[in-house]
């Protein structure tokens, strides 16, 4: 009896082996519920942003997707705008800053493109904006995409959103001031320095940096009121595309490419400077005597991460133009 029973086992056994084996095998897997993690996406117009790739749920590599639409959230009409072309510059090479210090060099590491603000990336879903976007008007736009792979093709409408907005395109950090006794080690500190940043136009690549005294009366840079701190990093060490032009109230430079600075010195983004003592005088209180033989030195760092002509103020608290 239990021989039979097995040998009845073994035949049910066969017979399901027999059954899946000529079923048709699915090829891969395709989600019908690919999405963006960090939908609704926002980025900030005229700024190079790349947002996150979609999430798969899964699905079988590889998966190419492809953008089919975008349309305004409002009236749901294609966006004519996201698809304008524009002039901008992309890298094509590794940009040395010890060595890149030409436009001549920097001319070999990119090279200018016309295309619209965006790029879509097949192989991850993922949008990069650029600077170009600031052309783009401001609002909410809706987009669908499409994913194949080898399952077939699927097709998601209205997967996101992207909101254009604007914000501030710099950053101010940290930073500091002291005086030094001339000749010593002595020192004593004035705080940070107050530092504002204005825009003054979209167009160029250029940089108006002022230092003031408390009072807002500004430092001479053509008469040597404000000077190298020794090998540490200043406004032209971060751009050395073109000569620094020092006037009787700042110092101006032509950045040619953004985010200002590109990239990090030893020093971090610090600038760093010192105004002689024969040109500045520190409040009583925060000097031990008032003896003309304390110099300053304010250190300040910021970022421009859009194209544009700024204006920007360094204010040394405490201190007074001589």
């Amino acid at each position: 009896m239990k021989r039979n029973i097995k040998v009845i086992g073994a035949v049910v056994m066969a017979l399901t082996g027999a059954m899946y084996g000529c079923a048709k095998v699915e090829n891969g897997f395709l989600s019908t519920q690919i999405r963006y993690v960090d939908n609704p996406i926002q980025i900030k117009r005229g700024q190079v942003q790349q947002t996150n790739p979609v999430s798969n749920d899964g699905s079988s590599a590889p998966v190419v997707y492809k953008l089919l639409d975008i349309r305004t959230a409002d009236k749901h009409v294609h966006a004519d705008s996201m698809f304008a072309k524009f002039d901008r510059y992309e890298w094509i090479g590794k940009f040395d800053p010890q060595k890149d210090t030409t436009i001549a060099l920097l001319n070999t590491k990119r090279q200018k493109v016309t295309t619209p603000c965006f790029e879509f990336n097949e192989h991850t879903g993922a949008f990069t904006f650029y600077g170009t976007s600031v052309k783009v008007p401001l609002g909410t736009y809706e987009f669908d995409i499409s994913a194949s792979n080898q399952n077939g093709t699927k097709e998601y409408k209205n997967i996101g959103t992207i909101t254009l907005v604007d914000e501030p395109p710099y950053h101010v950090g940290d930073g500091g001031a002291a005086w030094f006794k001339d000749g010593t080690t002595t020192s004593g500190d004035l705080g940070a320095p107050i530092v504002t940043i204005k825009k003054i136009s979209d167009e160029g690549t250029n940089i108006i940096l002022k230092i003031a005294d408390q009072n807002g009366r500004y430092f001479n840079p053509s008469k040597g009121e404000i000077i190298r701190r020794g090998d540490r990093s200043d406004f032209q060490t971060y751009a050395q595309f073109h000569p620094l032009e020092k006037t009787d109230t700042s110092m101006v430079c032509n950045f040619e490419t953004t985010p200002f600075p590109l990239l990090q010195s030893a020093y971090g983004y610090l600038i760093y400077y010192r105004i002689p003592s024969q040109f500045v005088k520190v409040d009583a209180g925060y000097a031990p005597t008032a003896d003309p033989i304390y110099n300053v030195n304010p250190r300040f760092q910021f970022q421009i991460f859009q194209e544009g002509t700024y204006e920007v103020t360094v204010t040394i608290k405490h201190v007074n133009r001589l």
